[in-house]
């Protein structure tokens, strides 16, 4: 997990950047052109994806995707011409590689398409291209704002294309031995979630931005889309989320992550009050209007008669310290134990002494997370067996599986919403500086409850 949690705070930190270009992609890339398979290459039941933003997340999540059996990526769109260059040398020439990803959205060779762009323009995209009759990948959060939750889910719906958020380890084993163990009551009555993420500061003052940025080599107008305008800032194209007109701040960037896990683990689908506080404590430079602190509150209620509870998710981008990951490590607590929950890891403390083999008879998910480590007889830890390919895989691999055979995802477009709402109910909480109320069944805001 350790390369895994590094390479997520290079992201945070404004996301990888790849090496400049020496010069201008050859006008030749951005056709339409198809190269079909040598006669008896062509696989009837091979996936062929293109990725829509290669930024830091957008290659790694193709990575992942590729490294699925039966996926192909065919084409890449980036705003970036050196991104562009990047991807032929990455994955092949026989990428067809544009700026435009309406020209991708057109080709007959995509399935699939991953969205990896900042996230004003996911539901914009990811409409346009269940439209066009492409499943989707879309990382998170789905939406930019509450009101753009109904038309991707009405789209979704309309289309019957596969929709999946980018919470990466929505499907890990952890999460559902996790749920598991919560449903079959070992820990109690659920009443409090933690999460936190943490990373140490970094130097002041403007970023490091390749030599070769300009108006030449980034469709800036492209960038800006329906935020407001602005002169071209490649400190705005390349850290972009650090920007509330084209990110949803911490909240979105991370606090989602834990949410999408607690929604799937719980069954819950969302809370009735979000508070949020925070501020720009360190990173007082100009180079963002996001917070660097943020402490968040979320209280659920009790739907599945698992416990109502509350969540705290926090985030300090001036900690060096404490070294924590919310996303794949964070707690759950009950009335009579808690869970430490990772990607490949659950660790089980109880009130009382447990007999092992309560914990043995639960039904089987198989990788080795079944078979409980005994620490002592209130601490149990379940631990995936050696080679296990991790919770980004396993996502993926549930997404084109849904595709191939047509069975549900793990995480729809529903669900997708759902776990977003949150998180950007968070950061416009800390906007106002007051609680906000929330109808989870009608994903609309409410006046508070007397």
């Amino acid at each position: 997990m350790t390369v895994r949690r590094n390479f997520i705070k290079q992201l945070v930190a404004g996301g990888i950047l790849l090496p400049s270009a020496t010069q201008l992609l050859s006008a030749k890339t951005d056709n339409n052109s198809y190269r079909p398979e040598s006669p008896g290459q062509a696989d009837e039941n091979q996936i062929r994806i293109a990725l829509i933003g290669k930024g830091g997340m957008g290659t790694a999540d193709a990575n992942c995707a590729l490294s699925v059996p039966g996926v192909k990526i065919v084409a890449v769109c980036d705003l970036y011409d050196a991104r562009l260059e990047q991807a032929k040398k990455q994955w092949g020439d026989h990428l067809f590689v544009t700026k435009d990803y309406k020209k991708i959205l057109k080709r007959k060779d995509v399935d699939a398409v991953l969205i990896g762009t900042p996230d004003h323009w996911h539901q914009p995209i990811a409409i346009a291209a269940m439209k066009a009759g492409k499943h989707v990948y879309c990382e998170k959060p789905v939406i930019h704002k509450i009101s753009e939750g109904d038309a991707l889910i009405e789209a979704q719906r309309v289309s019957g294309c596969y929709f999946q958020p980018g919470s990466q380890g929505m499907a890990s084993l952890g999460n559902r031995k996790a749920r598991q163990l919560v449903h079959s009551g070992i820990i109690g009555k659920v009443n409090f979630i933690d999460g936190q993420f943490t990373g140490g500061p970094g130097e002041l003052g403007r970023y490091p931005i390749p030599e070769d940025a300009s108006e030449k080599t980034i469709w800036w107008k492209q960038f800006i889309g329906n935020a407001p305008k602005h002169p071209f800032e490649p400190q705005r194209f390349f850290y972009w989320r650090n920007w509330k007109d084209y990110g949803t701040g911490i909240a979105g960037d991370l606090y989602v992550h834990v949410l999408a896990s607690l929604h799937y683990i719980t069954g819950a689908i969302g809370p009735e009050k979000v508070y949020t506080t925070g501020g720009i404590r360190y990173y007082t430079d100009g180079y963002r209007d996001t917070p660097d602190i943020m402490l968040g509150y979320f209280d659920y209620p009790d739907r599945n008669n698992i416990g109502a509870f509350t969540v705290q998710l926090g985030a300090n981008y001036v900690d060096g310290v404490s070294k924590k990951w919310g996303s794949m490590d964070f707690r759950i607590v009950g009335s009579e134990g808690t869970l430490d929950i990772g990607w490949d890891k659950v660790t089980l403390k109880t009130a009382r002494p447990m007999d092992i083999k309560r914990l043995e008879a639960l039904d089987k998910i198989g990788q080795g997370i079944d078979t409980p480590v005994q620490n002592s007889d209130k601490e149990f830890v379940f631990v995936a067996e050696s080679g296990y390919k991790g919770g980004h895989y396993d996502h993926f691999n549930n997404f084109f599986t849904g595709i191939r055979n047509k069975t549900p995802l793990t995480a729809d477009v529903l669900f997708a919403v759902q776990s977003a709402a949150p998180a950007l109910l968070s950061y416009e909480s800390y906007m106002r500086g007051e609680a906000i109320y929330w109808d989870p069944e009608q994903l609309k805001e409410i006046k508070k409850k007397k």
